[in-house]
């Protein structure tokens, strides 16, 4: 994908969050680019949401690898659970956007191969939760695909709040991180 493209994806998920409803148009004149770019990058508006989710996909998987996800195991120590969740936290917030638009325009129900990528994202971290359990970082009875989603959830309020000023970025990570493993209570 050329670095327009990349740029014109990253552009198009800010307009998409803001106004799921935004058309080509839009997104074209947030990019500073013409409507026949942004046609002959995606000729469709399908298109283009199919290629973001696809891209946002992408980046959440990348953020889960640099995260260390994958190399956690049955024999992962609890301090290095730890670390890798706040890796983890740290690595989404900044893709709040990419997190919005994949919640508010779901494919997956018309597209079995991105359908197939959701699963095949959610996998790693499902399994990191196990562990995370086992070990007594994360509450046993709640079930892995609800701490996913939860993840998500505060890693993109996290987000929002910086972008309307109402969160320091530096704040962003420990606030999710607390939030997520003691919840709101004193």
């Amino acid at each position: 994908m050329s670095v327009q493209s990349e740029a014109i994806l990253e552009i198009a998920a800010k307009v998409l969050t803001a106004n799921p409803a935004a058309s080509l148009a839009d997104v074209a004149s947030a990019a500073g680019v013409g409507r026949t770019t942004l046609h002959n990058r995606f000729p469709t508006r399908e298109a283009l949401l199919l290629a973001l989710a696809y891209d946002s996909l992408d980046h959440c998987a990348a953020a889960f690898v640099e995260a260390g996800v994958a190399a956690v195991d049955a024999n992962t120590p609890a301090a290095e659970l730890d670390a890798v969740l706040k890796r983890v936290v740290e690595a989404l917030i900044p893709l709040g956007p990419r997190i919005d638009f994949l919640l508010q325009h779901p494919r997956a129900s018309v597209d079995q191969e991105l359908h197939d990528r959701i699963e095949e994202l959610d996998a790693p971290l499902e399994r990191f939760v196990t562990h995370a359990q086992a070990a007594g970082l994360i509450a046993r009875d709640l079930t892995p695909w609800w701490v996913v989603a939860t993840i998500y959830s505060l890693t993109y309020s996290a987000w929002d709040g910086i972008a309307a000023g109402k969160l320091a970025p530096r704040d962003a990570g420990p606030l999710t991180l607390r939030t997520l493993l003691h919840g709101v209570a004193p």
